[in-house]
């Protein structure tokens, strides 16, 4: 997992690292997020090929509000990467976050439909992250932009999952409000690793916030073994040592948690496509 996760990482945005060659199949899973679209591309064996993200403010609170914008930042990732590939990019999945089946299956469907991908699966994003961290027993926290999905795994199924508003957004906020700026510079003072213990104490209610979620979660599963958090969010520094403490669990965060989910998705054709 490790190594394909790195690899993700070093192609994020570099097609000159983008190779295709010796594949028989290709299969795209798009991350439709708050802050961001992203595409991985596996082969038939679940290697990643190739890997795109954009800046996106095309979701609110876990639901898709902006169906042009999402479908032309789609469109614009998998013309790039078909241009870039002398295999045909012809089927993939998505992902939802928990709860929001009825407002999103059928909207992420239309949007990959719409770029012509044959829609081998729609999952809600911790199945979808499982398949790469493949817990057995325990909790996956995706902290996204505008919520915190949970899923709780027992036996390595997903048997109770749950999304609630609480996010990197109210991060920002809590920031912008505290030194009275702009959101977008709120923004860039959150990724400055220098100004972490600052930032921490501004936004440490928020991330009581996402723990108290979690907790509530949990309340009825005494077999859980440990929680992993997953999502862009998650990359603040001190936000998982936090929850973990406030939870009482061991709490560990994978390399590069922004690309756990999209991968899972894009590994989710795969079973797919065998029994078609």
């Amino acid at each position: 997992m490790n190594d394909a996760i790195s690899k993700i990482h070093r192609i994020l945005n570099h097609p000159e690292c983008w190779d295709f060659s010796d594949s028989e199949t290709l299969f795209a899973g798009v991350d439709i997020g708050t802050y961001k679209v992203c595409v991985v591309v596996v082969d038939e064996k679940g290697v990643p090929r190739a890997a795109a993200m954009r800046r996106a403010e095309v979701v609110r609170s876990g639901l898709i509000v902006d169906y042009i914008g999402a479908l032309n930042i789609v469109r614009e990732i998998v013309t790039e990467i078909r241009s870039s590939s002398s295999m045909p990019v012809e089927k993939g999945a998505t992902s939802y976050p928990p709860n929001t089946e009825s407002g999103n299956i059928d909207t992420t469907k239309y949007i990959l439909e719409g770029v012509e991908l044959d829609v081998l699966n729609v999952l809600d994003e911790p199945e979808a992250a499982n398949l790469v961290l493949e817990i057995k027993n325990g909790a996956i926290v995706d902290v996204g932009g505008g919520t915190t999905g949970v899923a709780v795994i027992c036996d390595g199924n997903v048997v109770y999952t749950a999304d609630e508003a609480t996010g990197g957004v109210h991060l920002t906020l809590a920031l912008a409000g505290s030194l009275q700026i702009t959101y977008e510079a709120a923004e860039k003072i959150k990724s400055d690793s220098k100004r972490n213990l600052e930032i921490l104490s501004v936004v440490r209610p928020v991330i009581e916030k996402v723990s108290s979620i979690v907790s509530t979660c949990l309340h009825s599963y005494d077999e859980i073994d440990e929680i992993c958090l997953v999502g862009g969010t998650c990359e603040l520094n001190g936000l998982t040592e936090i929850v973990g403490k406030n939870l009482g669990l061991p709490t560990f965060r994978p390399e590069f948690p922004q690309v756990i989910t999209p991968y899972g998705i894009a590994l989710s054709c795969l079973d797919v496509n065998r029994i078609n």
